[in-house]
């Protein structure tokens, strides 16, 4: 694997639906409608991903995570965003994510990056695409059971 390839995958090239676009349309005020009995909101879903990216990326940067119980702090305390801001905010912090994970494709992916540990930087992107993609196909899911998907520039 290479760099072109963690940056394609980062956005589904080839796969499936842009990771950075299945947001797009969502209105804050239902991003925490918990439709269809899904078990997640899209507002948890992107707090899950942002977390776990987040996570990821302090690992690339040779940071130690702070967290004490990654599973617990990795999903809000509320189904919804407070806000509007707080929505917009979470969505540019998730893709300001995805742009640092598309710099650290270009790196050497075969240096060890985690203290103490055999993880590479290509261990850790894969981590994130792996686990973005998942989520993705969640939030796609959850936008069809509320007849929110295809988004509308997607339809003319």
């Amino acid at each position: 694997m290479n760099g072109q390839f963690f940056k394609n995958s980062l956005h589904g090239e080839g796969a499936h639906f842009d990771t950075a676009k299945v947001f797009d349309g969502v209105d804050w005020q239902e991003a925490g409608d918990k439709s269809g009995d899904f078990p997640h909101s899209i507002w948890e879903l992107l707090f899950h991903m942002n977390y776990w990216q987040d996570y990821m990326l302090d690992l690339l940067n040779g940071q130690t995570p702070k967290s004490q119980n990654p599973d617990e702090e990795s999903w809000p305390h509320t189904p919804s965003p407070e806000s509007e801001d707080e929505w917009d905010s979470a969505i540019a912090y998730f893709l300001k994510g995805l742009e640092e994970a598309e710099q650290e494709s270009a790196k050497d992916l075969l240096e060890k990056v985690v203290p103490g540990r055999e993880d590479t930087r290509g261990d850790c992107l894969q981590t994130i695409v792996l686990h973005n993609t998942y989520h993705a196909g969640q939030v796609v899911f959850a936008r069809k059971i509320k007849g929110d998907w295809p988004p509308t520039e997607l339809e003319s």
